[in-house]
């Protein structure tokens, strides 16, 4: 079996959705499928490919998602443009005699369009809401785009029952299907001796600085507890939208919070920050799935997310973790003030996530759910 995955933009670095693009095609190439791979530009994920010898080709094709403000001419002028594209990326796909076209996010349609015009099989891979966890819109409307979401696809593998149950309103329920993505994880050592050991209780939260991720509620909950005597401190890792982390700054200078909260910005490889916590804090708004969330788990330490989309299917509250109500950073204080007082509890609960984590995101159970999905959308 051939396989064509459509990525989309590349970027200077590896977060979540090249990372778990990678560990689709691991885990399918131990199934002897030959994988190739289309990309709207340079960056970090085309030298990871070529580090693979995985075939890739750069095409400057655009998602068809963008910022709720982004101007109506310029969405159309992407469409347009998109539209011309598919041609040439269907006589790529033809040249390398793929049997099927697989989109890594949903927010990029024009490899849909190809397999339509090759008259092969296509599969998307949902891993976003688009507007509830990315703040952004089709550039065709909701409802439109996901009809033709629906006309263009074998399968849609989605990556968390709440992803699920967002699409299926729009897209037949029977071709939905939900893979938990494998999470591998990558040991660093020399990383984790620059991170002097903990004086304090360390929080950590790890993701994109941008409103949807809420970071704030960590501080707002780390200045509650820190005003009641507890002796906590917070390191947020990662970088993003500007404003917005302008705007994190104000608060931890609002609560005079400078020596308890540190802007780590982005790290290639967060997981020693995660091992050196003492509890990892997710607190989105509606992550899809929660890749962070695993790996705390599987770096054994309690995590406290927020209660909402895929976040409160990983963690069972009270076992391995505790669930807080999105923007209630009063009773996120409150959570993280219990794993303070009973370290003991926290130190369990780190146990019990970590070996049900290291049974459950494997990447031989992936590849194989995954596999056989493509196995029968292709009629291999």
């Amino acid at each position: 079996m051939k396989v064509c995955f459509v990525a989309a933009c590349p970027g200077t670095d590896m977060r979540g959705g090249p990372r778990s693009l990678l560990e689709t095609i691991d885990a399918l190439r131990q199934h002897g499928v030959e994988c190739f791979v289309l990309l709207p530009g340079h960056g970090r994920l085309s030298s990871e490919l070529s580090s693979r010898d995985v075939p890739a080709c750069i095409i400057d094709y655009q998602r068809w998602v963008e910022e709720l403000n982004y101007p109506l001419r310029m969405r159309l002028r992407k469409t347009l443009k998109n539209l011309c594209l598919a041609a040439l990326i269907a006589v790529k796909i033809r040249q390398w005699q793929c049997d099927i076209v697989y989109t890594n996010t949903i927010s990029i349609g024009v490899g849909a369009l190809a397999a339509a015009l090759l008259g092969i099989p296509h599969v998307w891979h949902i891993r976003e809401f688009i507007y509830e966890d990315h703040g952004q819109a089709f550039d065709l409307g909701r409802n439109f785009t996901l009809r033709l979401v629906d006309l263009l696809s074998q399968v849609c593998i989605v990556n968390s029952n709440a992803v699920a149950q967002k699409y299926q309103q729009f897209i037949t329920p029977s071709k939905l299907k939900v893979v938990y993505q494998a999470v591998n994880i990558t040991l660093a050592g020399e990383l984790s001796a620059l991170l002097p050991p903990a004086s304090n209780f360390r929080c950590v939260i790890v993701g994109a600085l941008v409103e949807g991720k809420r970071q704030e509620d960590a501080i707002r909950a780390l200045a509650k507890l820190v005003s009641t005597g507890v002796k906590a401190e917070l390191h947020i890792v990662g970088d993003g939208n500007l404003q917005y982390q302008q705007y994190l700054q104000a608060i931890v200078t609002e609560n005079q919070l400078e020596r308890y909260v540190k802007f780590v910005g982005y790290v290639e490889n967060p997981f020693p920050f995660l091992q050196n916590a003492d509890v990892v804090l997710v607190c989105s708004k509606c992550e899809a799935f929660g890749r962070v969330t695993v790996e705390g788990m599987r770096a054994g330490k309690p995590v406290i997310g927020a209660r909402s989309g895929g976040t409160q299917e990983l963690i069972q509250d009270g076992f391995d973790g505790f669930l807080y109500t999105v923007g209630d950073y009063q009773e996120l204080a409150q959570k993280i003030r219990y794993l303070y007082e009973h370290p003991a509890v926290g130190k369990q609960m780190g146990e019990n996530g970590q070996q049900w984590a290291t049974k459950q995101f494997t990447q031989a159970r992936y590849g194989e759910e995954i596999y056989t999905l493509l196995r029968k959308a292709s009629r291999f």
